[in-house]
């Protein structure tokens, strides 16, 4: 079990969530514009290079931030294209499927971004190095000794 944001998450894999989402976007776009289904797709396509590539944390962090950025457009083109007057049943459908899509992203988010703490080693290490803490002189040659603390220059 995974562990992201204190919360264990079940097993579940993240084809299975891509496939759904694959799924709801076959009858979201009815009503939509183009950019719509683009951009959900592009998502789609950074999720299975997700899959495709084990070893590299840049398709999680790129799967993560266009996910987040779609979930946003989502909701932004829902309030501006969906109109729930005078539409007819496939249009409502597809109108169903598009929130479904949005329902289910969060929960998409939060596996890719446990897959990408699972890749970058799930360590709370951030790799900065403070170069300001003391360092022991053993770097130093034989002829120059370290600085003395307080002392003046000369």
């Amino acid at each position: 079990m995974a562990s992201v944001f204190g919360i264990n998450l079940p097993h579940i894999s993240l084809k299975v969530f891509l496939l759904v989402h694959f799924s709801l976007l076959i009858f979201c776009g009815w009503g939509l514009p183009l950019q719509y289904q683009a951009s959900n797709y592009f998502v789609l396509g950074l999720g299975f290079w997700l899959l495709s590539d084990k070893n590299n944390t840049t398709p999680s962090l790129f799967f993560c931030a266009f996910l987040v950025a779609t979930a946003i457009g989502d909701i932004f083109l829902m309030i501006f294209y969906h109109n729930v007057m005078s539409k007819s049943a496939n249009q409502k459908f597809s109108t169903f499927m598009t929130v479904m899509n949005v329902l289910l992203k969060p929960a998409t988010f939060i596996y890719g971004w446990a897959e990408h703490k699972r890749r970058d080693g799930d360590s709370e290490a951030s790799g900065y190095t403070n170069f300001d803490s003391d360092v022991a002189p053993t770097y130093l040659p034989d002829h120059i000794s370290p600085p003395v603390a307080g002392a003046e220059p000369m």
